[in-house]
């Protein structure tokens, strides 16, 4: 997707508010200095992306400064989003699932601090319960933050879901978290996370999800 057409989709109703948000006075500052470095990037926090209606939604960290806040769409542009769309594509999956950010700013020095991601928990909120009313089903938490983040609004005890790469944590309503580690560069290059790991959890995640083309 280019930056243009996430301009059209970001500019409908139910991203403004978004949009303009204020409540990170540094981020915002941070974008001003972007936009004179980058004009051409989209500068801008970074809105949900695929469909609604999705049975499995992702949910990593935050934009990257040379991919999602580059693109304005979320793991668009960089070596995450490679690894990523790659075993997507090789799933069947691509343009079947939801994909988001916890925090939606570009964090400085690429650490979001508690602070930022307790300010932008009600459009995590909001996205989760917005889920949770389409009937979804998984969500695929990438990272331990992501996962910590997710139990937190939707108040379940961290003690009871602990964060591990392949976990598979049954919550209620019939929803189920399964836990990655976050498809980094630094994860993949160290060796932490593998092209075969990733794609293991995330086919465990599509089957609990019923998208049977990737079981």
């Amino acid at each position: 997707m280019t930056t243009a057409a996430q301009t059209l989709i970001a500019n409908t109703g139910e991203n403004q508010t978004l949009l303009s948000c204020a409540r990170c006075p540094a981020l915002r500052y941070q974008f001003k200095q972007l936009r004179l470095k980058h004009p051409d990037y989209w500068n801008k926090p970074v809105p949900g992306t695929g469909p609604k209606s999705s049975p499995l939604l992702i949910v990593g960290l935050a934009p990257g400064l040379h991919g999602a806040n580059r693109t304005g769409v979320p793991f668009e542009g960089d070596a995450s989003g490679n690894l990523l769309h790659a075993t997507l594509q090789r799933l069947n999956l691509t343009g079947r699932l939801r994909i988001t950010n916890v925090l939606k700013c570009l964090p400085r020095q690429n650490k979001p601090t508690g602070a930022e991601l307790t300010r932008c928990r009600p459009y995590f909120e909001q996205e989760l319960n917005d889920f949770i009313r389409s009937k979804g089903k998984v969500i695929f938490a990438l990272g331990r933050v992501a996962h910590e983040r997710t139990l937190g609004v939707l108040q379940y005890k961290q003690r009871d879901h602990i964060f591990g790469h392949g976990a598979v944590h049954t919550l209620a309503s019939g929803l189920t978290l399964v836990d990655s580690y976050h498809c980094s560069r630094y994860n993949t290059q160290t060796g932490r996370l593998t092209a075969e790991m990733f794609g293991e959890a995330m086919t465990e995640a599509a089957r609990i999800a019923g998208l049977s083309e990737a079981q």
